[in-house]
C-alpha cells in the first residue's frame, strides 16, 4: 500500500469546510467529510419552521432548515411573524372546520424513492434512526432511516376521464395477471401495436451505448426518439394510436415538468427504464415513501448524527465569494484560498468551500470570482439562470441568441416557453378532517390542463395525524406540473390566479379526472377539503409573508433537461472512482494553462473542479451520471464534490507534484473484484480518505444487452452506425423473431 503523502503537522488537522446550502448536496458533502475527519460547518439561510410554533423544549428542533426542496413544510392558521406560511381554508368549504392546535406537515410532491435511487439508498443505512434519552438528550439506535421507507406497490393513473387504471409497482406474476394489464390499457385506447412499438424503442436504447446516447441521443427529444423522427425528411418511422400519442406527449409534464419535444432524449429514456427495471426487483424497498414526514422521518435524524460527527450548524447566508490576489509565479499549491462575506457582515476564509445553494444563488454569489478571471464551473454560471432562453428554440445558436437578462425567481419571467431549462414545479397539500384515501400509492392525472400527480402521504405514515391536535386525519399532495397551461375552466394559467383559485382549480380538475364529470364538483361526488396549503417557495404579490394575490416569485425554479442544453451544464463531467463510466479527464496542456492562469484545478483523471484553491460546487444543477433534477442527483453531486476535495488535499499535500491519474492505493482486490454492479458498495482508498461510492445508472441496466452495448461503443468511436443498423444495410437474413423498431 503507498504510503500516506501527509506530512506529521498536516495529519494532525485536516482542513475545515464550509457548506453553503442545507440541501441534501450540501448534507450529503458534510456527512461525507465528517466520516474522514473534516471539519465542516453548515451555513444556511432559512430557520426551521417549527421554532416558535411548536411547545417543544429549545434545541429540540435543528437551529435552520434542513433539506431544501426535500423538507416538509409546516404550517398554521395566520402568521405570528408574517413568515409563516399560512394554513388556508378551502373556498366554498361548508361550516367552520377545526383549527390545527399545531403546525401541520405537508410535503412538496412525491417524496418518492425509486429502486435506482442508490446514493440515497446508501445514505439511508448510514444515518441512525435516534430516540430520547431519559436525559433530554439523543441516542442512536440499531435502526436506521432504511427501516423508516415503506415500499409503495401500485399507481394510478386517470385518462381524460377513462376509469382510473391502478397498475402494480412490480412485474406481472403470471400471465394472467399480464393480460389483465394489457385489458385495461385497451380501456383508455392503446393497443397491443403501441405497447409493442413503444417496448421496442426502450429495447433499442438498452442495446444503445452511452457514448452514442451522449454524442446523438442528448440532442433528440424524447418524443423524436419515440416515433423516428428523420429531421432530413420531416418523417416518422413509428406511429402510434392518437390516445398512445397523447400519452407520450403529457406524461412527461406530470412526472418532471418537462415538455417530451423538448426534453432530451438521453435523460428521459435512462429514468423511463429505471423506473420499469424497478418492477424487476423482489426486496422490500423497491420503490418506497418514508413513514413519516420527511423532515421527521428523515433530516432530525440526519441532524443529530451530523452534529455527533462534529458537524456545525450556523444560520446564515453567504452574499459573496471573493477571489484572494495570487501571484502567477506562486507555487499553485499554496495560493490563498477564498474569502466568503455573510449577510450579517462577517467573513470566513475557509480551506474549502462547498457551494450547495441553488443554482439562481450560486450564479448570483460568485459574481466576484468571475470578474477576477476564474474559468471552469464559474465562468459557465454566468448567465446560466439570468440568460432569458433563445426565442428560436435550445439548439439556437449561441452566436444568434440574444443576451437579454432576467430574474430567475420572477415568475412573470420564468417558464415562458417549453424549452426554457428553469420551469415551475410546485404544489398544494389538501388537508382533509375526514378519512380520505385514493390509493396507497401514487396518482398520475393525465391530460389534465395543470399536469397533475398526487399521494396520500398520511395512509404510509406510522403516526397518523389526530384530529383534535391536528385539524386533518389525512392529507393529499398534489404536485402541479405546468404553471403556464391556461385552464379550460377558469381561462387562465396557475401562475395568474390567486391561492384560493389555484386550490379550487386543482381540486376540480382532480375531481373530474376521478370521475368523468368536467362539472363535477358538489361535495357530495368526493369530500371536500378542510385547509390546502401552496408550496412554501411560491410568494404572492399582496401581503407580508407568503401574502396573497397571483404568484410573483418562485423561490425554487426547477431544473428541467432540454434538449442540446446538457454541455451548458456549468460544470464539469462526472467521475466514477471505478473506472466503469464514460467520463472526460483534461488533457495535459489545459490542466497547467488552467492551473496557471484561472487558477482552476482539476484531477487528472477528471470529475469536478476546484477553483481558486478552495471553491467546489455541488447541487442538481450540476452534471450527475442521475441528470434528472431529484434528490438522487443532489446526493450524488454531493459526493463528487468530496470527492474533488480528496484528491485536492492530496496533491497539496504532496507540495503539488501529485498527477497520477489515479490517487487510489495500490489495494489488491480479491479475484479482480472491484466494481459493485449487484452488490454492496466498496470504496476505493485514496492516501485521503476513501473516496464517496458513485453509481453510474448507465452502468446498472441488464447484462443481457451489455454486449451489444459494448459493441455499439467500439462503433461510435470510429464514427460508424450502431451495429444493427449496419447488418440491416448489409441484408443481413431475416430473423423469425420481430427485431426492435429501428433495427
Amino acid at each position: 500500500m503507498t504510503e500516506c503523502v501527509c506530512t506529521p503537522a498536516s495529519c494532525e488537522r485536516r482542513p475545515t469546510v464550509a457548506v453553503l446550502g442545507a440541501g441534501i448536496a450540501g448534507l450529503t458533502a458534510a456527512h461525507e467529510l465528517a466520516e474522514r475527519g473534516f471539519v465542516v460547518t453548515v451555513y444556511e439561510p432559512r430557520r426551521d419552521e417549527r421554532n416558535g410554533f411548536c411547545t417543544a423544549p429549545a434545541g429540540t428542533y435543528p437551529p435552520v432548515k434542513l433539506g431544501g426542496l426535500a423538507a416538509s413544510q409546516y404550517s398554521t392558521v395566520g402568521s405570528h411573524d408574517g413568515s409563516q406560511a399560512e394554513l388556508r381554508p378551502f373556498p366554498g368549504r361548508r361550516g367552520r372546520p377545526r383549527p390545527p392546535g399545531r403546525a401541520v406537515a405537508g410535503e412538496h410532491g412525491f417524496r418518492f424513492f425509486p429502486a435506482y435511487y442508490l446514493h440515497i439508498w446508501d445514505m439511508f443505512q448510514r444515518i441512525p434512526v435516534y430516540e430520547p434519552t431519559h436525559t433530554g438528550g439523543w441516542a442512536p439506535t440499531s435502526r436506521t432511516i432504511y427501516d423508516n421507507v415503506r415500499r409503495v406497490i401500485t399507481q394510478g393513473v386517470t385518462v381524460d376521464g377513462k376509469p382510473s387504471l391502478v397498475f402494480p409497482r412490480e412485474r406481472p406474476r403470471s400471465g394472467a395477471e399480464f393480460l389483465g394489464i394489457l385489458g385495461q390499457l385497451a380501456t383508455v385506447g392503446l393497443t397491443f401495436g403501441d405497447v409493442a412499438t413503444f417496448q421496442s424503442r426502450m429495447l433499442r436504447y438498452l442495446v444503445t451505448s452511452p457514448l452514442r446516447r451522449a454524442r446523438e441521443l442528448q440532442n433528440v427529444s424524447a418524443y423524436d426518439f419515440f416515433v423516428g423522427h428523420d429531421s432530413k425528411t420531416g418523417t416518422n418511422q413509428f406511429s402510434y394510436t392518437p390516445p398512445c400519442e397523447a400519452l407520450l406527449r403529457q406524461m412527461p409534464r406530470v412526472l418532471a415538468a418537462f415538455d417530451s419535444r423538448w426534453g432530451d432524449a438521453r435523460t428521459n429514456l435512462s429514468t423511463y427504464l429505471q423506473l420499469y427495471l424497478n418492477m424487476d426487483r423482489t426486496d422490500n424497498k423497491a420503490d418506497g415513501v418514508l413513514n413519516g414526514p420527511t423532515t421527521e422521518a428523515w433530516f432530525d435524524h440526519w441532524y443529530r448524527h451530523l452534529v455527533a460527527l462534529g458537524v456545525r450548524f450556523v444560520h446564515n447566508a453567504a452574499t459573496r465569494l471573493d477571489p484572494p490576489a495570487f501571484d502567477a509565479a506562486e507555487p499553485p499549491h499554496l495560493r490563498p484560498r477564498v474569502r466568503i462575506t455573510f449577510a450579517d457582515g462577517t467573513r470566513a476564509t475557509p480551506d474549502y468551500t462547498i457551494v450547495a445553494v441553488d443554482a439562481p444563488a450560486a450564479e448570483f454569489i460568485t459574481t466576484a470570482l468571475r470578474a477576477g478571471g476564474t474559468g471552469g464551473t464559474v465562468a459557465g454560471l454566468d448567465g446560466f439562470t439570468t440568460l432569458a432562453p433563445p426565442p428560436d428554440g435550445p439548439l439556437q445558436p449561441a452566436s444568434t441568441r440574444p443576451r437579454t437578462r432576467r430574474n430567475p425567481y420572477a415568475m412573470d419571467e420564468l417558464g415562458r416557453v417549453p424549452w426554457d431549462r428553469f420551469q415551475t414545479l410546485c404544489g398544494i397539500q389538501y388537508y382533509f378532517d375526514t378519512e380520505f384515501q385514493l390509493l396507497r400509492g401514487h396518482m398520475l392525472y393525465a391530460g389534465t390542463d395543470w399536469a397533475l400527480s398526487s399521494i396520500n402521504q398520511q395512509g404510509l405514515w406510522e403516526k397518523q395525524p389526530i384530529l383534535d391536535r391536528d385539524g386533518h386525519v389525512s392529507v393529499l399532495s398534489v404536485d402541479i406540473g405546468n404553471f403556464n397551461a391556461p385552464s379550460r375552466h377558469l381561462g387562465k394559467a396557475a401562475r395568474d390566479c390567486t391561492p384560493d383559485e389555484i386550490a379550487a382549480e386543482v381540486w376540480r380538475q382532480i375531481v373530474a379526472a376521478l370521475t368523468g364529470n368536467v362539472e363535477a364538483f358538489a361535495e357530495e361526488v368526493l369530500p371536500w377539503p378542510a385547509w390546502y396549503a401552496l408550496d412554501r417557495g411560491l410568494v404572492m404579490a399582496v401581503g407580508p409573508g407568503q401574502g396573497g394575490g397571483r404568484p410573483v416569485r418562485n423561490e425554487t425554479p426547477y431544473l428541467v433537461p432540454i434538449v442540446g442544453d446538457w454541455t451548458n451544464r456549468p460544470s464539469s463531467d462526472p467521475w466514477n472512482p471505478h473506472g466503469t463510466s464514460w467520463s472526460s479527464a483534461p488533457p495535459e496542456d489545459w490542466w497547467l494553462e488552467d492551473l496557471e492562469k484561472r487558477n482552476v484545478w482539476q484531477a487528472r483523471h477528471g470529475g469536478y473542479q476546484v477553483h481558486h484553491n478552495s471553491v467546489v460546487f455541488a447541487g442538481t444543477w450540476n452534471k450527475t451520471f442521475t441528470r434528472l433534477t431529484s434528490m438522487e442527483a443532489a446526493c450524488e453531486s454531493g459526493r463528487h464534490a468530496v470527492n474533488a476535495i480528496l484528491d485536492h488535499y492530496v496533491w497539496v499535500e504532496s507540495g503539488g507534484v501529485d498527477r497520477r491519474e489515479k490517487t487510489t492505493l495500490r489495494w489488491e482486490f480479491p479475484y479482480g473484484f472491484l466494481d459493485q454492479g449487484l452488490s454492496s458498495p466498496i470504496r476505493l482508498p485514496t492516501p485521503a480518505g476513501d473516496y464517496c461510492y458513485v453509481f453510474d445508472i448507465e452502468n446498472r441496466e441488464p447484462a443481457d444487452t451489455r454486449a451489444l452495448r459494448t459493441l455499439d461503443s467500439k462503433f461510435c468511436q470510429q464514427s460508424l452506425p450502431h451495429p444493427l443498423d449496419v447488418l440491416a444495410g448489409w441484408g443481413a437474413p431475416v430473423s423469425p423473431v420481430p427485431p426492435p423498431a429501428g433495427g
